[in-house]
């Protein structure tokens, strides 16, 4: 039986290569072991040679693009169209996947509790790793990548869905840097994270669904 958020053993292996990268990212960080940080910095340093005024609206679009709170607007837009298309458990799980990782997140940026890279904005004082802008986008991005894309007939659609929200995913990183709020490994961890985490509740999934079908009466019809 094909469940609508279905993976692959390929994407599982892959999630957990992200997840030990990331991780190890975060003890070296959490510890300031030399190897991330001086590549961070002079990722750092270079950006800074290269802000220009056209540059500046260009990114600042970019990391709006990326915000949280718009992050979780995509993911409740996502929601509706699958609520419309009546596959209610889904639209659940998809609102589940980014809130429990948003929490997940918060836990891992107070362990880790890196500073802001210097000149960063006042609006990010917080801490530094893993990027949330990017962490909440990535988590939308992947989402849409296992459970709309593949249920899209048209292959064409299918690329240009990839392109773009590959596109705007990187714009993102890159607008986070260049507005000093994030080091470059704290965007890459972000994204890794992201995967993991999707991947992770897509695993769960078929348990959710299973959940709500036999103790929802609502649910109990729903296409799973």
């Amino acid at each position: 039986y094909h469940m609508i958020v279905s993976i692959t053993n390929k994407h599982r292996r892959q999630a957990v290569i992200s997840w030990i990268i990331a991780m190890t990212l975060a003890i070296l960080i959490k510890f300031n072991v030399i190897l991330p940080a001086m590549l961070d910095n002079s990722i750092h340093r270079w950006f800074a040679n290269i802000q220009t005024g056209y540059g500046d609206v260009v990114m600042a679009i970019a990391t709006f693009l990326g915000n949280p709170v718009v992050d979780v607007v995509y993911i409740l837009i996502l929601a509706g169209i699958l609520i419309i298309a009546k596959l209610h458990i889904p639209a659940i799980w998809t609102i589940a996947t980014i809130i429990s990782g948003d929490v997940f997140l918060a836990l891992i940026r107070i362990i880790v509790g890196r500073t802001r890279p210097v000149g960063h904005l006042l609006a990010d004082s917080s801490s530094s790793f893993p990027s949330t802008h990017v962490f909440g986008l990535f988590i939308v991005i992947f989402i849409i990548a296992i459970l709309v894309t593949p249920n899209i007939n048209s292959t064409y659609t299918q690329v240009l869905i990839n392109w773009i929200s590959i596109t705007i995913g990187l714009m993102t990183m890159l607008s986070r840097i260049y507005f000093n709020a994030h080091f470059f490994s704290d965007t890459v961890a972000a994204v890794l994270f992201a995967y993991s985490w999707v991947i992770l509740s897509a695993s769960l999934y078929p348990k959710l669904a299973i959940f709500l079908q036999n103790h929802i009466a609502l649910l109990k019809h729903d296409e799973i």
